[in-house]
């Protein structure tokens, strides 16, 4: 499968927030446990609207995957260097997809001169955050109802082409 990673528009709303309702309730059922609850509150803001909403942000950036006209994933970064959004479409992982959206990311961060990237992990996706090279934290936190979230952090190497700023630097540990 070829995939394209590129940047998204309003109207790629419907499909990738399909992709992302739909990752958080099957593939992150070790997460939210089949709670109801803690389903409904993690979905509650992942809508077309609010998709379109985060993209008329100018301190976001928001890539998508798509292969052979569908829509396989999507990655959201927010200009303090938070990772928003991560998710891949149910029988999309382990084929370079989540590391594609990844560089997009990556690349954008230091392009803005960001010296880490920063996120909260389902526990699924840990392994996958640490294989990119992020490291935890702190203690997971709770987020909706029984959902508990870990804190992980990426340094950004640096890179000769791009002027580096610390003044961009948004807290944690150094």
């Amino acid at each position: 499968m070829t995939v394209t990673v590129r940047q998204a528009e309003q109207q790629d709303a419907d499909a990738a927030m399909g992709v992302v309702r739909r990752s958080i309730a099957e593939l992150c059922v070790t997460d939210h446990h089949g709670d109801e609850e803690t389903l409904a509150r993690w979905l509650a803001n992942k809508t077309p609207e609010t998709f379109r909403s985060w993209l008329s942000n100018p301190d976001n950036f928001c890539v998508v995957a798509e292969s052979g006209g569908g829509l396989f994933g999507v990655g959201l970064l927010r200009r303090s260097g938070q990772v928003l959004l991560f998710y891949l479409a149910p029988g999309s992982q382990r084929q370079g997809i989540g590391r594609a959206i990844h560089v997009a990311l990556e690349a954008r961060a230091i392009q803005w001169g960001l010296l880490f990237l920063h996120l909260e992990s389902t526990a699924d996706a840990r392994h996958f955050y640490e294989a990119l090279g992020y490291r935890p934290t702190g203690e997971p936190v709770h987020k909706y109802g029984v959902l508990q979230c870990f804190p992980y952090q990426k340094y950004l190497q640096p890179n000769n082409s791009i002027q580096r700023t610390p003044t961009r630097y948004a807290g944690g540990r150094r």
